[in-house]
């Protein structure tokens, strides 16, 4: 019986597993390089929104702003879970604060203020400050290292065909399909990869985090005693479970989505159960490219 393809399963399964190690230690070289950023010695003097951006991104920065103009008493809820103002604007507020008051005035729901216009130009200058400091990623660099799930992509093609091609030959596949159980889980990794903020500004964050650990909703704070800067921290650094403790209604009415924005995690926490480990030794998790025993072509 020929080889599929013209190359023995045991050849092209080792070709495959090695293929698969060096895209994902690829991506997790390129990805560490790009999330180094730099100190920051002033990162303890960032205000709620940029912690709450650092931590969870555009939501949780509104989230954080909702939170601080909530406790001003400046923002209520209204028909249809929409947001109203409750009191003018004091100066010297922030533009994403200055941005959702507006939408407030236009009754517009929590779910769409990141589209209204003056909020998504309020949270671009957020993060553009946050990226000439070093610690947030820019846009062009996240673009970048999705392009590895290109590579990632094709490599799972070439590994379906070759499992229908081997099926078709008679060839046992079980350690190919294995591989591709493997490769698909880099490729979600990397395609759902939606963190904002470097390694310095995580640790950064867990300085502030440890700092304000009073404001935890676990601790149940008395917002009311922090003020409107203190309740939009806690929602920075503990995510939107802080509104709920700090105003349950206001957080219902305005349909915050509690699990959405967790916080404490500073976005996605990529492991690569299949490739880190493969980085320091010759062989990988991913597919056990040397189990494959005498004649019996594994790889189809």
């Amino acid at each position: 019986m020929q080889d599929t393809w013209g190359i023995p399963g045991p050849v092209f399964i080792r070709l495959y597993v090695v293929a698969l190690v060096v895209l994902a230690v690829g991506y997790f070289i390129h990805r560490r390089s790009r999330f180094r950023g730099k100190a920051d010695p002033l990162i303890g003097n960032l205000g709620p929104q940029q912690v709450a951006f650092l931590n969870g991104g555009d939501r949780l920065a509104i989230y954080a702003a909702l939170g601080g103009l909530r406790a001003a008493g400046l923002i209520g809820t209204g028909p249809q879970h929409t947001l109203v103002q409750t009191g003018p604007l004091a100066a010297g507020v922030t533009p994403l604060d200055a941005a959702i008051h507006n939408a407030a005035g236009r009754q517009i729901r929590t779910r769409d203020l990141g589209h209204d216009q003056w909020v998504r130009s309020a949270l671009d200058q957020l993060r553009e400050g946050l990226e000439r400091r070093g610690l947030a990623i820019s846009r062009s660099d996240l673009r970048a290292l999705k392009l590895w799930s290109v590579g990632v992509g094709t490599l799972l093609v070439i590994g379906v065909l070759r499992a229908i091609a081997g099926s078709q030959n008679n060839k046992p596949i079980g350690l190919l399909a294995l591989a591709m159980f493997f490769t698909l889980i880099v490729l979600v990794v990397i395609s759902k990869s939606s963190r904002t903020s470097t390694i310095a500004a995580q640790k950064g964050m867990s300085e502030l985090r440890t700092r304000h650990s009073h404001l935890s909703p676990q601790q149940s704070p008395a917002y009311a005693t922090y003020g409107a800067t203190g309740a939009a921290m806690g929602v920075a650094l503990f995510g939107a479970a802080s509104l709920y403790s700090m105003d349950p209604a206001f957080a219902a009415e305005a349909e915050i989505q509690r699990a959405a924005a967790a916080g404490g995690s500073g976005g996605d926490s990529t492991s690569y159960s299949c490739s880190s480990s493969s980085s320091d030794s010759g062989s990988s998790s991913c597919g056990g490219g040397s189990s494959c025993g005498g004649g019996g072509g594994c790889g189809g």
